[in-house]
């Protein structure tokens, strides 16, 4: 019996890749707890912020849609920002935000 790293070893001579699927999803995979596992890594209202921007909004249409005030979706925005999860852009007066496709990889994950 050859050695399990032979195995593992995409060489000219033995070209095999063992694979196998993992028996434990990932905590953010799956419904119900893992919505319940997004909430609790972002906070529920940074959760629900995200949620909202799977379609372009503005500051003050989250601030109406969630019932927070404008400081608390700026605040919660910039977090989201940082990282990497929204982008914002400015139209006139109006500041549109957005999911990035980590975002919505995260979403997708959790919930």
């Amino acid at each position: 019996m050859r050695p399990l790293l032979d195995l593992l070893r995409p060489d000219g001579d033995n070209p095999h890749v063992l694979m196998y699927p993992a028996m434990t999803p990932l905590p953010l995979v799956g419904s119900g707890p893992a919505e319940r596992a997004l909430d609790a890594l972002l906070g529920r209202t940074r959760a629900a912020v995200l949620q909202q921007l799977v379609q372009r909004r503005t500051t003050s249409e989250l601030a109406r849609d969630l019932d927070i005030s404008l400081p608390s979706v700026s605040e919660h925005t910039r977090t989201l920002r940082a990282a990497g999860l929204i982008t914002t852009e400015r139209d006139g007066k109006a500041v549109l935000h957005s999911v990035t496709g980590l975002g919505a990889d995260l979403l997708r994950s959790g919930g």
